[in-house]
């Protein structure tokens, strides 16, 4: 009885015998064989973008929680009237730069 599970061996020894006669593999084998390189290479350089891309949303993530931890303390102390507060000039573009009021700093 015949099963599609086993394998033609007979298929496979018949191939391998053309290929030692020819002396190398068929022109399909190897171009398969170098796009397989070369997906591996390209699979392996996704690899390192997304350990790096992972890394970088880490990086994001704890700028994030800082502003939003120092933008509660800035309303807090803005409701308590505890600290003097200056507001950013709405242009904000090329000109001299502003040192930050010392008042402000000295709260912190």
């Amino acid at each position: 009885m015949w099963s599609a599970s086993l394998p033609h061996t007979d298929l496979k020894n018949e191939f391998y015998d053309q290929v030692r006669t020819r002396g190398g593999s068929p022109d399909s084998e190897q171009s398969l064989r170098k796009q397989i390189c070369r997906l591996k290479e390209l699979r392996a350089a996704d690899t390192k973008e997304i350990a790096r891309l992972k890394a970088d949303v880490e990086a994001l993530i704890g700028a994030l929680h800082q502003a939003t931890v120092e933008n509660q303390l800035l309303r807090r102390q803005m409701t308590e009237r505890t600290a003097v507060l200056r507001s950013l000039p709405d242009n904000i573009g090329p000109g001299p730069s502003v040192a930050p009021d010392r008042e402000v700093l000295e709260d912190w």
